[in-house]
């Protein structure tokens, strides 16, 4: 019994290390693909308005109840970091980089108003599932199925996708975003 256990307790801390490890892939700069969505006080934004501007895409899934995965919850801390260096404490939808998260939420019970001011989200957050086409994920298939949740998707001011990964610290996002602009 102590041997399947051991054998358990090793084979479940190597899948945890395994999947656990950073996925970054270099892209050859592709044009990302322009989206409509809304935020959750029901204003239109785009990805073509932001042209010009770096722009980081963060991936993520909200479970019901507003639930987020232990690896989401950890990216959004070094994205506020990141934004608090990075955009000086102003919105981070304002300056050279613009955050935009962007969720599949399909959960009635989940109130996104809420749950942007429970994670000090300071930057354009959309759901995708608000017209139930999922067409920005769709999108950004390609890219996803590569890094895994969460996501960012690095993209330039040509509005070309550049970098792609799933969890990066504020120290990784910094250096990314320097060596983009």
């Amino acid at each position: 019994m102590k041997t399947k256990i051991s054998l358990a307790a090793v084979t479940l801390f190597a899948l945890m290390f395994i999947f656990s490890q950073s996925t970054h892939v270099k892209a050859e700069p592709k044009k990302a693909a322009n989206f409509n969505l809304r935020d959750p006080w029901n204003n239109r934004f785009s990805l073509e308005q932001f042209k010009g501007k770096t722009v980081i895409l963060n991936f993520f899934r909200i479970y019901c109840g507003g639930r987020i995965a232990p690896q989401t919850a950890k990216q959004f801390q070094e994205l506020n970091k990141t934004c608090e260096e990075f955009c000086k404490g102003k919105n981070c939808a304002d300056g050279e980089v613009v955050f935009i998260g962007i969720t599949l939420a399909t959960c009635p019970t989940t109130d996104l108003k809420e749950w942007v001011r429970a994670h000090n989200i300071n930057w354009f957050l959309g759901n995708d599932y608000d017209d139930y086409k999922l067409d920005v994920i769709n999108s950004y298939a390609e890219y996803l199925a590569k890094v895994g949740d969460p996501a960012l998707i690095f993209i330039n001011k040509n509005q070309d996708v550049v970098y792609t990964s799933n969890y990066l610290d504020s120290l990784k996002i910094i250096e990314k975003l320097k060596e983009i602009m």
